[in-house]
């Protein structure tokens, strides 16, 4: 096992990324890891991206085909986005022999599948066992993980995807399939899935499926089958998968399409994968704007409430954000209700015990509510956990007003 950082100059520019510094004056948005495949008889490089956070938390992970090309822009979004949808670990994995790996089946050449892609291909039930595995497991023993699993794939990843989906239904919680190369076999293969997928239990199962705009001047989403010049056959194959879905309304899954105008194949992939988690993801965040709205409403038990629902969808305890509970117990110091402000910063120690932040905020309440001898207790604690100099500036103070026995 090798691992070393990622460093990505370019960004710099992006905010909200939870990134580490080095002295060298770069940025680090992850780590470089290899895992040897028996299965595949050679070595997988990994790239590896895990949230900065309490370190007694877990993560959900997003697993990224073609990872050379995607992973960076994954982690971004995660992280851009955190708490709108949750933090994850993305694993980026690289490619060997992209046309082994992605195909569900060998093919002839023919005027679309060249002769060497052709000699390459039909690996891709062996690549899923690989991930299933070999991969899951070491990433499962090394880093904090959630059971939550996503998988994203791009063209060929996302035909894997695909391919995952209807013969591994059970392997991802959710599927993101961009643009996906269905048209492999000349639609034989994915044609050969639909008149199974009754058999397959889709319960808490998600599907995402993103189109591009691949279709020729004079053509459009009806009468794009009528173009023989090659040049839509990624729409002409992905649109019966719509399709299909559509009709069949296989019980159990949650599935969502979009139909990008403006993009081509080989540019909707970042904006599909943002639309794709924000789909997926549409009913995790908490909307405090609620509780300005509804000031009769106990922020605590109305928050406790979502995240019980958000639990129940993802399979494993999901506690809200500190930093949206901290926002949220001053909110209402502020606002003279201390007795919810107490309720919340109580929560937050209880949900992240090692961050002193939690126990420093905690603190504030007591310096507030005129209770000394529990802000003393709550900034030691937060001193011990590593706070700031602004939280001993606080603690001495206190001392300072302590009477002399």
């Amino acid at each position: 096992m090798i691992k070393i950082k990622i460093t990505l100059l370019t960004l710099l520019v992006m905010g909200g990324l939870s990134t580490h510094a080095q002295k060298d004056n770069r940025i680090a948005i992850g780590t470089v890891d290899t895992v040897y495949s028996k299965l595949l008889g050679e070595k997988r490089t990994i790239l590896i991206h895990v949230p900065k956070g309490d370190s007694q938390q877990s993560y959900p992970v997003l697993y990224v085909l073609d990872g050379e090309d995607y992973f960076e822009s994954a982690v971004a979004i995660t992280e851009q986005f955190s708490g709108v949808f949750p933090q994850m670990i993305v694993i980026g994995i690289t490619n060997t022999e992209r046309e082994r790996d992605m195909t569900p089946d060998k093919v002839q050449p023919d005027k679309i599948v060249s002769k060497g892609q052709a000699l390459q291909s039909g690996g891709g039930d062996q690549f899923i066992a690989f991930i299933q595995k070999e991969l899951m497991p070491y990433i499962d023993g090394h880093y904090p993980t959630a059971p939550y699993r996503v998988i994203t794939g791009h063209s060929l990843g996302g035909l894997a995807v695909v391919n995952a989906f209807f013969n591994h239904t059970a392997l991802f919680n959710a599927y993101i399939a961009i643009d996906p190369s269905v048209w492999w076999d000349n639609q034989k293969w994915i044609k050969g899935q639909e008149t199974k997928p009754a058999k397959n239990d889709y319960n808490n199962r998600t599907l995402f499926i993103a189109a591009a705009n691949n279709i020729p001047k004079g053509y459009d989403t009806l009468n794009v089958y009528k173009d023989t010049s090659g040049m839509s056959v990624v729409t002409q194959a992905v649109l019966p998968l719509v399709h299909f879905l559509r009709t069949h309304q296989l019980a159990g899954l949650e599935w969502g399409y979009k139909f990008y105008p403006n993009e081509r194949h080989g540019t909707v992939e970042l904006n599909a994968e943002y639309d794709a988690l924000r789909w997926l993801f549409k009913d995790y965040e908490f909307s405090a704007r609620s509780l300005n709205e509804h000031p009769e409403w106990n922020p605590d038990s109305v928050i406790n409430a979502h995240y019980q629902l958000v639990s129940k969808r993802m399979g494993y305890t999901v506690v809200p954000s500190e930093d949206m509970i901290n926002e949220l117990g001053y909110g209402c110091m502020a606002s003279h209700q201390m007795k919810e402000a107490l309720t919340l910063f109580l929560r937050n120690t209880t949900n992240h015990p090692t961050s002193a932040n939690a126990f420093d905020s905690l603190g504030d309440y007591y310096v507030a509510s005129g209770d000394k001898t529990k802000a003393i207790k709550a900034f030691t604690k937060s001193i011990s956990l590593g706070a700031t100099e602004e939280t001993r500036k606080k603690l001495e103070e206190l001392n300072k007003q302590r009477p002399i026995n």
